[in-house]
């Protein structure tokens, strides 16, 4: 990406709604100082970055999600929630104003010209805008930064969103995320495990697989979501990687029906750390475009086809773990 050139989604925030924080922006626009071994490329990063904010709870009245943007203006969000008890609207927090039905009916009655009617509006546009700002993209790899900004400062829930909870560790496990961590999850797509190597299988109630973490490759407990998953109100895309953090003998499980390993349901866990986007989330087409520098390292390192290797080989995989009755 030219120096000369902003990243989609910069141009995006920077037209239709407000100016991505520096460091964001300097990601995405892949300086070079973010296209080496141990960061991979700027857009890995911006993902990395992304993950310290999905990783927090969303705080209903705290602004620290703002900092996603580079200079935003809280005066307007800090009049409406000292305010709005006066104006006869009970709010518990700033977000999602945008589909408060007392907040639309709180607008249709004031008097348009009061700073707090204006306050208001301008917040309520803001938020319609950045919910669906990801439609301006045309890259697939922009969409999905869009969506997970958005989420940052309007949290879903897991129920509307047709989504599965993931739980987030208190604090973030000792598993790297560096550009080679798909090394293995390239292998085990192609059935190319380790002698050693265990993959496990985490569950929903249904018995289909949402995640796999492997062993004894490369570094343990690290996971790869095969579904879309929700943390703290942020929609995760399938090919996002998370560490885990948990004790084997107390949970439930089963052995996988091929590999060393076994089927774990995921409501027995105590929680993942979100990580990064592994390069597997984006279509294998658009791959090398999105993910640069980090791309280019994997090929110049020999990973097994990291160009054509797709999400759905995984999902096969685990799937064949899993035994349709009991296990034997």
């Amino acid at each position: 990406m030219s120096d000369l050139v902003d990243h989609e989604v910069v141009r995006i925030f920077k037209t239709y709604l407000s100016p991505l924080s520096a460091k964001l922006t300097e990601m995405l626009n892949e300086h070079f100082s973010h296209q080496t071994e141990r960061r991979g490329c700027g857009y890995t990063q911006a993902t990395r970055v992304i993950a310290e904010f999905v990783s927090q709870t969303r705080d209903p009245v705290g602004f620290q999600d703002l900092r996603i943007f580079e200079d935003y203006e809280t005066r307007a969000l800090k009049n409406i929630l000292n305010q709005s008890a006066s104006y006869g609207l009970a709010l518990d927090t700033w977000r999602n104003l945008d589909l408060n039905i007392e907040v639309r009916q709180c607008l249709m009655r004031l008097n348009p010209d009061e700073t707090f009617a204006q306050y208001l509006q301008q917040e309520v546009d803001f938020q319609a805008r950045l919910r669906t700002v990801y439609q301006y993209a045309q890259l697939e790899e922009s969409v999905l930064i869009c969506k997970l900004l958005a989420d940052i400062i309007l949290p879903q829930t897991a129920s509307a969103a047709g989504v599965i909870e993931c739980r987030a560790l208190p604090e973030k496990p000792k598993v790297g995320s560096c550009p080679m961590a798909e090394k293995f999850f390239l292998r085990i797509a192609h059935h190319r495990l380790l002698r050693q190597g265990e993959i496990n299988i985490f569950v929903d109630a249904q018995n289909r697989p949402i995640m796999m973490e492997k062993l004894n490759m490369g570094d343990n407990h690290s996971c790869i979501s095969l579904v879309p998953l929700m943390m703290n109100g942020v929609r995760l895309p399938a090919g996002s990687l998370f560490s885990a953090n948990y004790a084997l003998e107390q949970l439930s499980k089963h052995k996988n029906k091929q590999y060393k390993g076994y089927v774990i349901p995921v409501a027995e866990m105590n929680g993942f750390w979100f990580l990064r986007l592994t390069t597997l989330a984006v279509s294998p087409e658009n791959r090398a475009r999105a993910f640069g520098y980090h791309f280019k390292q994997q090929v110049d390192n020999g990973l097994f086809r990291p160009d054509s290797t797709e999400l759905s080989q995984l999902i096969d995989i685990a799937q064949d773990q899993i035994y349709v009755g009991h296990p034997c």
